[in-house]
């Protein structure tokens, strides 16, 4: 998901026709600290929840990765699988039209990462999504997130402007606790990006844990 203030609210029919008007809602490039933290990873298998037009799953699968992106847009998911065929990958991607909080029969379960890259839901939402995608990874198998967080409100730029979507340290550790993860990152970071030309600051948590 990405940085427009109604995505919070927006049904999988609204998302469908938003995917449908553009080419790319969002960058065709990975977020930085997707590649920060998980290029050092050897390839395996990936879960990426939410994971849109797959940026980063695309990214992940030309590493060597066999990807997976669940979204509740079947015209997202589309869009990733023409990707994927384009960039020759067709035969390491995978797609799974899913509602993120609810448990879901992942194709590539057990997967050895699991990754959330900006899903900006209500805390009892995302603590729902982390439990499912959890469940879904093998032992000993990392789990990787990053969200704009709450200070992106009086700090930063961009992303919803509802507190609840934005989560906080610690609503993500007790999301954690609830799931089995034992964290290894859970940290603010600052990401840098220009906006038509000019500079911006967006504040995001950055989560990494262990099943």
């Amino acid at each position: 998901m990405g940085d427009d203030e109604d995505m919070t609210t927006m049904s999988s029919e609204a998302w469908d026709a938003r995917y449908a008007a553009s080419s790319n809602v969002w960058s065709i490039t990975p977020n930085e600290f997707v590649v920060e933290f998980l290029s050092e990873m050897p390839a395996g298998r990936v879960i990426d929840l939410a994971g849109g037009e797959g940026r980063n799953a695309l990214w992940l699968a030309a590493r060597g990765w066999q990807a997976e992106v669940a979204d509740f847009s079947q015209v997202a998911l589309d869009k990733f699988l023409s990707r994927a065929a384009e960039e020759g990958l067709a035969d390491k991607c995978f797609a799974t039209l899913a509602d993120a909080t609810h448990p879901t029969a992942y194709k590539l379960a057990p997967a050895d990462l699991g990754l959330i890259a900006y899903l900006q839901i209500d805390a009892a939402g995302l603590s729902n999504a982390i439990v499912s995608l959890t469940e879904a990874l093998a032992p000993g198998a990392t789990l990787f997130g990053v969200w704009h967080e709450r200070e992106n409100l009086t700090r930063g730029f961009g992303g919803p402007q509802v507190p609840e979507m934005l989560p906080t340290k610690d609503e993500l550790a007790a999301a954690c606790e609830r799931a089995g993860l034992r964290i290894r990152t859970l940290e603010i970071r600052e990401r840098h990006f220009e906006t038509d030309g000019v500079a911006r600051v967006g504040i995001d948590v950055v989560l990494a844990a262990t099943r």
